[in-house]
């Protein structure tokens, strides 16, 4: 994917010409930069990415995403990952020195998505903060690679409160924590378990909106069945109901379950219910 119309003009004459040769999902054949650039499937079922015939990364998925030009040097950013979904694929970069071998960098050691922003002399690569922790980040230059700097701390966004629930654009429960006004009564309800809930939020977990609820489940990332909650938000009552199951321990609910609407207590029974 390239990200601006200058790139693209510079780009068309040195690629080879856009020759993306997909034999199957998840494989690739080019030419790139006067490089011989290939990701294949191995019996192993693993990514295997080789350029000029020389494997230089493996892994079970492996993407090229981006294409930029960095400081006059032409740079590819792509993803690698071992596959499941307790984590995002890890960025990593190649770049083409002119008369040089392409030199590879990472990939990082994250887990968070990461979002890719390109200047002219650099990429910056981040991942969003949390309540529980900040953001990381790091800057790609063509002469040092990546190089860690202070990422942003994390802020609920004070603009965003029950009004802008109803817009229905969540989709996963940690979205609920960077709606400053829900945020507060989430943690509110948590106590001292705040921390872990917050983490347990953002991991691995997905919601819906069931007319004016708002249903969301997650687990801790790689621990599932384990250690997990669920979370509604009652737009027409501005209401949140909470329930969290900590490792090894029985399952919080607050408030008192009997204050609990009964459509509301039947999204608790049934998440609940494995463990019985």
């Amino acid at each position: 994917m390239i990200r601006n119309t200058v790139v693209i003009l510079f780009l068309v004459p040195i690629i080879e010409l856009w020759s993306w040769g997909f034999a199957a999902a998840g494989s690739l054949d080019m030419r790139l930069f006067g490089h011989h650039v290939v990701i294949t499937k191995g019996e192993d079922r693993q990514d295997s990415l080789k350029i000029d015939d020389r494997e230089v990364l493996k892994n079970y998925y492996v993407d090229i995403d981006e294409i930029h030009v960095i400081d006059g040097m032409a740079v590819a950013v792509g993803t690698s990952s071992a596959g499941g979904n307790a984590c995002e694929g890890s960025p990593f970069v190649i770049s083409f020195p002119d008369g040089q071998n392409p030199r590879i960098d990472g990939p990082l050691d994250s887990c968070l998505p990461v979002t890719v922003k390109p200047s002219e002399g650099k990429l910056t690569l981040s991942t969003p903060a949390t309540p529980n922790e900040p953001g990381q980040k790091w800057e790609w230059t063509a002469n040092s690679g990546f190089k860690e700097v202070q990422g942003d701390t994390f802020v609920a966004d004070s603009s965003k409160g029950w009004d802008q629930l109803r817009e229905r654009s969540v989709t996963h429960p940690g979205g609920l924590l960077d709606y400053a006004e829900v945020a507060a009564e989430v943690n509110r309800l948590a106590g001292t378990d705040k921390a872990l809930l917050n983490d347990i939020l953002l991991g691995v977990g997905s919601g819906e909106f069931k007319g004016d609820l708002f249903v969301g489940t997650a687990c801790s990332r790689h621990m599932c069945m384990d250690q997990e909650a669920v979370v509604v938000a009652d737009l027409a009552s501005r209401t949140v109901y909470l329930a969290w199951k900590p490792s090894g321990q029985k399952i919080k609910v607050n408030p008192p379950v009997k204050t609990w609407p009964e459509k509301v207590k039947a999204e608790l029974r049934q998440w609940a219910s494995k463990w019985k």
